[in-house]
């Protein structure tokens, strides 16, 4: 049974499949908003986004869509030394996500590695700098965001599940932890639960929070990428699919670290003082050679102020400044580095989508990232970057916003040598999403 989750039994199926599509949404910027079929869960994470790697959405993990790296990344100031500027960015961001007003969705373990080739912003507070806003305004036609590219094995360590390793596949990044093949069973359960039996499969209790992706079903809904909420043998695991029927097949399996909020995790993947290292092992188009970055200490949990928490879910298309924060009437601020915002929005068709869902932009995008190292906990997005908002908004009317809060551990890596001095960004805590419908 899954546990923290009470729906009545005329609602169940729905209600758990739209929580599903949030918690598989939370990780990329593009949630394909057609699909689902929930499959592509920590897959092939789209494009960057609002906090975290992996979770799915049905056409490619990690809020898969389409395959471009969107959200650009801090420039970084080329670094010192002699070596040549820099031609590609990246980030990796390591979460413990949950979604605002959606707590039956439950909390989990949101990695995304984003490496794109370099791209100015359209707007840069504090130039050169990690911290401060930068904001990229992209069309979709004639001058798109760049996309993903596949930089190697990135390896995280210091999380409560242990070590993973993320690799480039199809669109994007995913952290598998074991995969393999054998002959399955399914068995639809209650409350859009269903049991999957693979024979020869060595699952643990460490997999509940992550996600069991299956293949080789004829029946349709029992393919897919879904979260795992218990763990009953060796063999078998209970997972959130509303849509399972019973089948038996010759499955192959992979189970996913990183991929987004599973209902009921009983785990906290990321407790209060862990500390987080990345490493990199080059490989594909060999941008980046950067020396282990940490150890991190990851932010500790927190709750949004009130304010906060209405702004989050309501994002304003005004052009005036927003504030979003920890510190205010109703919040709590738990010890953390740094505070970071991230924000994209989209201009495709969300037409009987789940309020979670972030098609591809047809017209316009706008990607934003805001950065504070100290200070109280809160973080004002300037009126210039969220002009450029309402502008986008006037030349092609947008349709979603997902907004990212998160307190922050931060560390940086720059390829050493004369070659480019191209920087990574690590940042590793918490982290609450938001989605807005104008």
């Amino acid at each position: 049974m899954m546990h923290g989750i009470r729906l009545s039994s005329s609602t169940r199926s729905h209600q758990l499949a739209v929580l599903v599509t949030a918690a598989l949404a939370v990780a990329g910027c593009h949630v394909n908003a057609g699909d689902d079929d929930h499959d592509g869960s920590g897959g092939e994470p789209a494009s960057a986004g609002s906090g975290g790697s992996g979770a799915a959405d049905g056409s490619g993990a990690a809020g898969g869509g389409d395959a471009t790296g969107s959200c650009g990344g801090p420039e970084g100031d080329g670094g010192a030394g002699d070596g040549l500027a820099p031609t590609h960015n990246g980030i990796i961001s390591i979460q413990d996500v949950s979604i605002l007003g959606a707590p039956q969705a439950g909390h989990g373990l949101t990695v995304q590695v984003l490496f794109t080739a370099a791209k100015p912003p359209r707007y840069e507070e504090m130039p050169g700098q990690i911290a401060g806003c930068k904001a990229w305004v992209y069309d979709v036609q004639d001058a798109p965001p760049p996309p993903l590219t596949d930089q190697g094995v990135v390896t995280i360590s210091g999380l409560k599940g242990g070590s993973v390793d993320c690799r480039f596949e199809g669109n994007g990044y995913v952290c598998p932890t074991h995969r393999g093949a054998g002959q399955a069973s399914v068995t639809a359960g209650q409350m859009g639960t269903a049991s999957y039996v693979v024979r020869g499969a060595e699952f643990s209790e460490a997999d509940v929070g992550r996600y069991l992706r299956v293949g080789g079903a004829a029946t349709g809904g029992n393919n897919g990428t879904f979260p795992v909420v218990a763990v009953t043998s060796s063999e078998a695991v209970v997972v959130a699919n509303p849509r399972a029927a019973e089948e038996s097949f010759a499955a192959d399996y992979l189970v996913l670290a990183g991929a987004g909020p599973v209902p009921g995790n009983p785990n906290d993947p990321i407790e209060s003082g862990d500390e987080i290292t990345v490493g990199i092992e080059p490989g594909g188009e060999m941008a980046f050679e950067f020396p282990d970055a940490g150890p991190i200490v990851a932010g500790e949990a927190f709750q949004l102020d009130d304010a906060s928490r209405a702004v989050l879910g309501a994002m304003p298309l005004d052009g005036t400044p927003m504030t979003l924060g920890c510190g205010g009437e109703g919040g709590s601020c738990g010890a953390a580095q740094g505070t970071l915002v991230r924000f994209t929005s989209t201009d495709g068709s969300v037409d009987g989508a789940p309020p979670s869902a972030m098609p591809p932009p047809v017209g316009k995008q706008v990607e934003v990232q805001c950065i504070t190292l100290g200070g109280d906990g809160s973080i004002t997005v300037p009126a210039e970057v969220m002009k450029l908002l309402q502008e986008a908004h006037q030349a092609s009317p947008i349709t979603r916003i997902r907004t990212a809060f998160m307190r922050e551990g931060v560390a940086s890596a720059t390829n050493p040598g004369t070659g480019p001095r191209n920087t990574t960004y690590v940042v590793a805590g918490h982290g609450i999403v938001g989605f807005t419908s104008p």
